[in-house]
């Protein structure tokens, strides 16, 4: 077997990099939310702010409490995003501004949210009030924050967007924060396997060239079982319990 050198690991973390991030195409028409999905980097909570401002949306809803994907926030992300999007954008209403901030893993973020706007905001239920969002959330998780809303509101129309950083730059970010991003794209496509045998999220079946660079970064690490797609995803018994 060939030894996997530096070179090699990184061309296949930035392939599955560009796969997870991959983003859709902003909508025409305003949509009817921003819907951020929290996390550390705080140029998202921004870019959520540019895409209010611009015309794109309507009103923006923050979902996150203090979970893995925190780091050093200090306080529940949803919170840091509020913050962070006034700070850049004083000009936007706040009654335009919905906070979810007790959820800790994505599940959490749309079943959370789904409860806060039924109790609070019945005239935005998804699929009724909300039947448009655009789905903004870090490039790693982007694919499967997407294919969760698909799963649970399957009516709800879903762009997926992120600010745009480069493999490069999203790596320096997660070192900055003492954080391995090659393990966490390695660990987002165990989830999407896994989470979708569970029912949780739409099964996908991953490109072949997707699955060959999975195997390399899971040789790469540690011995492991080696992931199979035929067409569906297969199960894998490796997937993390944790998740951002």
């Amino acid at each position: 077997m060939n030894p996997i050198t530096g070179q090699i690991r990184g061309d296949c973390a930035r392939q599955v990099f560009d796969y997870l991030a991959a983003r859709d195409a902003l909508p025409v028409q305003t949509c009817d939310a921003v819907l951020g999905f929290g996390v550390f980097d705080l140029k998202l909570p921004r870019f959520c702010g540019e895409l209010y401002v611009s015309g794109h949306a309507r009103r923006i809803i923050f979902t996150g409490g203090v979970g893995a994907g925190s780091a050093d926030l200090g306080m529940p992300e949803a919170d840091a995003w509020s913050a962070a999007l006034l700070q850049a954008y004083p000009q936007i209403p706040r009654d335009h501004i919905i906070l979810e901030n007790r959820s800790t893993n994505t599940g959490e973020n749309v079943s959370f949210t789904t409860e806060l706007l039924a109790q609070k905001h019945p005239h935005l239920l998804f699929g009724r009030g909300i039947q448009s969002v655009i789905a903004v959330a870090a490039p790693a998780r982007l694919r499967r924050v997407r294919l969760t809303l698909q799963r649970v509101h399957p009516t709800l129309r879903v762009s997926g967007q992120h600010h745009g950083p480069s493999y490069e730059a999203e790596h320096a970010l997660y070192a900055g924060k003492g954080l391995d991003l090659i393990a966490q794209l390695v660990g987002e496509l165990d989830r999407i396997v896994d989470y979708a045998a569970r029912g949780w999220i739409l099964p996908e079946a991953f490109p072949p060239s997707i699955v060959a660079a999975h195997q390399v970064l899971k040789r790469a690490s540690a011995p492991q079982r080696p992931l199979v797609m035929a067409g569906r995803p297969a199960p894998l018994r490796t997937a993390p319990n944790r998740e951002p």
